[in-house]
């Protein structure tokens, strides 16, 4: 079917309502304005005054009966509103029963005068409640809607009827007029509830449980684990978050007594005294040393302090002893 006859028809669908409201509308605002006029000159108001009392009080309840439904289709409260439309339908109701009174038409007058007032405002109200309940669907609430049992049902059973109709309206405000959540579906499996839970979850509390479960499992490997469960992440992300370190070597030794030794034991290097230590620090430094920087090349290689005067002495007694061959090449001193 081509959009645009379909488009057609709708709009003529809407055009005979349209003109039938406009026409009923009409005529309900003429019947209750006249009645209306008629007080307005019993009190002796200027034409004008008498003829616009229709717009004062019908006119503001239609007004304000409009804004109420534009509360409810936007979400907002629209009892302030429906309050006003009430207290206005109101007085124009009684001015109608009291032009009854004046006109001792009795209550068919009061009837003739004032249902016009009502049935307009409940044709208007009925006429926006389609785009209200529109409106509040597609922000994901639920209009209250007693169930149809049937005309038999309310007959034979209208206790049980009611106390259903308590009960739906009871789960209607319980769940502030939310529509209900789907139903999960039966054939979920393990790992697809499990895909949902880790969803939720922080991905370093998730590396954590996998961590928990496979302890021995490297970095890579548990990143790829969890990647079948739907937590994204490599091998680096879960070795920061597990605050891996590189592995290390460990090398076992048997210091047992009886141990068999494959290699002969070394012996640490001689201690040396202060005053061998002075020669070698004499020959390193060259051809005569100041005895400060004998004192510090011994402290700084030797890690031994000496003082300046036992420096000298050191080194007088080593030119007036006689020099071996053996002495010589160890040290390198000469006299």
């Amino acid at each position: 079917m081509n959009p645009t006859s379909r488009l057609t028809g709708a709009a003529a669908a809407v055009t005979p309502w349209r003109v039938a409201l406009t026409t009923v509308s009409l005529a309900a605002l003429l019947t209750t304005g006249w009645s209306l006029y008629a007080v307005g000159r019993h009190y002796e108001a200027p034409t004008v005054v008498a003829a616009a009392a229709v717009a004062v009080f019908d006119g503001i309840a239609y007004a304000c009966q409009h804004l109420a439904s534009e509360a409810s289709k936007e979400g907002r409260s629209a009892v302030g509103a429906r309050l006003a439309t009430l207290a206005m339908a109101g007085t124009s109701v009684y001015l109608n029963d009291f032009h009854a009174d004046l006109i001792h038409g009795g209550p068919a007058a009061s009837v003739l005068f004032s249902v016009p007032t009502l049935a307009l405002l409940a044709v208007s109200e009925l006429a926006w409640a389609g785009p209200r309940a529109a409106a509040r669907a597609s922000r994901g609430e639920q209009p209250y809607r007693p169930p149809a049992f049937g005309g038999w049902a309310w007959l034979l059973a209208p206790a049980k009827a009611g106390q259903a109709v308590k009960s739906r309206a009871l789960d209607h405000i319980e769940t502030a007029g939310r529509a209900p959540a789907p139903p999960p579906p039966k054939d979920r499996t393990a790992t697809a509830v499990l895909r949902e839970k880790f969803a939720e979850m922080d991905p370093g509390d998730a590396v954590r449980i996998a961590h928990d479960a496979q302890p021995d499992m490297p970095p890579a490997e548990l990143a790829a684990l969890l990647v079948t469960y739907g937590v994204i992440v490599d091998a680096v992300q879960v070795a920061l978050v597990l605050g891996r370190t590189p592995a290390s070597i460990t090398v076992e030794r048997d210091d047992a007594p009886d141990a068999p030794h494959d290699a002969p034991e070394v012996t640490g290097p001689l201690a040396i005294d202060k005053a061998q230590a002075i020669r070698d620090a004499a020959a390193a430094l060259g051809a005569k040393p100041k005895a400060a920087e004998i004192v510090d090349h011994v402290l700084r290689v030797n890690r031994i302090t000496v003082d300046e005067p036992y420096v000298r002495t050191v080194l007088s007694r080593a030119r007036r002893k006689p020099k071996r061959q053996s002495d010589t090449e160890r040290t390198g001193f000469y006299p």
